[in-house]
């Protein structure tokens, strides 16, 4: 099941998205589009998958992840293709909005099926492993796009090969995915459950719940923003668009290594925070100097970000699953609320990174983004530790 939950993050999360970033300067050309347009395209995404994320949530609480997956999967992989055929701003927007849609769907319950498959001594890795899905897809998507898109003869052929992987993928689903029935604890919990709304009630009452959605709102909107743009402000810089998207793509690759060093280390230790805040302030520091480099220096700065941010991230949802209040039966609906807000980030952060680039200068937008990491790093003070090793203490106590 890790398999397939990786899988549809490298396809569908993964490559299918990001083959996007590296061809938007073909698509501005071609549609006559400013920073600002394709902040809005880039961001139409988040705002889709925002508005049903919650709901996504509580119906894989009720209905099941493999029953909600295999309906989302199919329209997000028509949905996909339909992108090649956008002639203007709108089409293209509207594409991407109705892709979150579906979205909401599938992404926050990838994480709920982790947590319903693995315990809490292994918890951090499966989660690293899953978002090693999404890193390896997106960085494939930034590498590709825009030499497929020269080799196919436009971007447009690029969109129809996302939906159409997507397709084999929903059917890889249909075929091998399954359910896991309680067990236990967890099947005597199913039998007193309450009903949606006393569901939400409960996520929604803890606080944790409420500093981890502010939190993921920012760096989500900070990554999905960065990757969205970037390729168009190097290209500005000098540089190829297809170098433009290698260049991006490397930030994912070494996401990986943090990915499985991160997690392995938290697990090992059975702490969580320690090794989250101090990463989010050094990637910010990272991030702010990429306008005022060049060269080997510019590339290790990046490279380095993507490390920190690979440690961190998985830690991120380790801390949701790992809630008393909240665990594996409720982790639908938490992550569908963490997903809610994130794609607020998703949808407005690139927004404003586009308008500032826009009404200012590109290398202003790039610093404000950078800034921002800042308000996450600080939030995680508040959170309760969650590791195992915080946890027997306090039980010793």
């Amino acid at each position: 099941m890790l398999a397939y939950l990786f899988l549809i993050n490298l396809v569908v999360n993964g490559f299918v998205i990001h083959v996007l970033p590296p061809v938007f300067p073909r698509i501005a050309v071609d549609m006559g589009l400013s920073y600002a347009q394709l902040g809005s395209i880039w961001g139409a995404l988040a705002l889709g998958m925002l508005s049903f994320s919650l709901v996504g949530g509580v119906a894989a609480d009720r209905f099941g992840l493999r029953r909600v997956l295999s309906v989302a999967l199919i329209g997000a992989a028509v949905l996909g293709g339909l992108r090649g055929l956008a002639v203007d701003f709108w089409t293209l927007w509207l594409c991407m909005l109705f892709i979150g849609v579906s979205y909401g769907f599938i992404i926050p319950n990838l994480t709920k099926g982790v947590a319903m498959w693995f315990g809490p001594s292994e918890l951090g890795r499966a989660n690293g492993l899953l978002l090693m899905g999404v890193a390896v897809g997106a960085g494939l998507g930034l590498l590709v796009g825009a030499p497929l898109a020269a080799a196919l003869g436009g971007w447009e052929n690029v969109m129809f090969i996302g939906g159409g992987l997507s397709a084999v993928l929903w059917v890889v689903w249909l075929a091998a995915a399954r359910d896991r029935e309680p067990t236990g604890v967890m099947a005597e919990l199913v039998k007193t459950r309450g009903n949606v709304r006393q569901g939400l009630r409960q996520v929604f009452s803890v606080k944790e719940m409420w500093l981890l959605c502010l939190i993921e709102l920012v760096v989500i909107g900070r990554m999905g923003a960065i990757v969205g743009l970037l390729p168009t402000f190097l290209v500005e810089r000098g540089m190829s668009d297809t170098e433009a998207g290698v260049f991006v793509s490397l930030t994912n690759w070494a996401s990986l290594a943090g990915m499985l060093i991160g997690p392995w280390l938290s697990d090992r230790v059975g702490l969580r925070r320690v090794f989250i805040w101090p990463f989010l302030l050094f990637n910010v520091a990272m991030i702010g100097l990429v306008p005022v480099l060049w060269g080997w220096s510019l590339y290790l700065v990046w490279i380095l970000s993507g490390l920190v941010a690979g440690m961190a991230m998985p830690l991120l949802r380790s801390i949701t699953m790992e809630l008393e209040e909240i665990g594996p039966l409720l982790s639908g609906s938490a992550f569908g609320g963490i997903f809610t807000f994130n794609r607020i980030g998703g949808f407005v952060i690139p927004w404003l990174m586009g308008v500032v680039m826009t009404g200012a200068s590109a290398a202003l937008g790039v610093y404000f983004v950078a800034g921002l990491g800042v308000i996450p790093a600080a939030l995680m003070a508040f959170v309760r530790e969650t590791g195992h090793a915080a946890r027997r203490t306090h039980s010793a106590a």
